[in-house]
């Protein structure tokens, strides 16, 4: 493989060795060296809306356990009194400026002491996805795609009253 200079002394016409041109082999030389550094490309995610409960009297025997699916609907297993119905699933816009595949990966912070978020589902190009991380995704393209998220948060029986906020993380990369 031609080295630099063999590659500048062959696209220049030799004007390389003129001792009058230093400035322009430095221009080059920078030049080549800034056409050959790796070009990063970049995954944008916008948060529309976080995932979001609603308040609910604490059950004293059991755990209480409060799923709002991906379609920010409330799930079969709420087993509390609900106190509003302030509540919607997580909504987030994803772009890409390559079209390499994504991976996306979704799980709890474990924030808050005898707190669990289980059932986790992420929504994405119309499929529905439980196991993460998930890899060889369709990539979102500058025009985007919604990604929409929904858990069940289950509170212990031994967990404290008041105010919760389940902490997640959603990661989105190429590959």
């Amino acid at each position: 493989m031609p080295n630099i200079k063999q590659l500048l002394k062959a696209h220049l016409g030799g004007h390389l060795n003129k001792p009058s041109t230093p400035l322009i082999r430095h221009i080059a030389m920078i030049g080549l060296i800034l056409l050959s550094l790796p070009v990063s490309a970049s995954i944008t995610i916008t948060e529309i809306q976080p995932l979001k409960y609603p308040s609910v009297i604490k059950n004293l025997t059991r755990s209480t356990t409060v799923t709002v699916n991906w379609k920010g609907e409330l799930g079969n297993s709420t087993n509390a009194t609900l106190l509003d119905n302030d509540y919607h699933q997580g909504r987030y816009l994803v772009t890409s400026d390559t079209n390499s595949p994504i991976t996306i990966n979704f799980f709890q912070l474990a924030n808050e002491t005898k707190i669990n978020l289980k059932t986790l589902r992420v929504r994405y190009k119309n499929k529905t996805y439980k196991g993460f991380p998930v890899s060889g995704l369709d990539n979102p393209g500058l025009n985007g795609e919604y990604v929409d998220i929904g858990a069940k948060v289950v509170a212990g029986k031994k967990s404290t009253a008041g105010q919760k906020y389940p902490q997640y993380t959603l990661t989105i990369e190429e590959q």
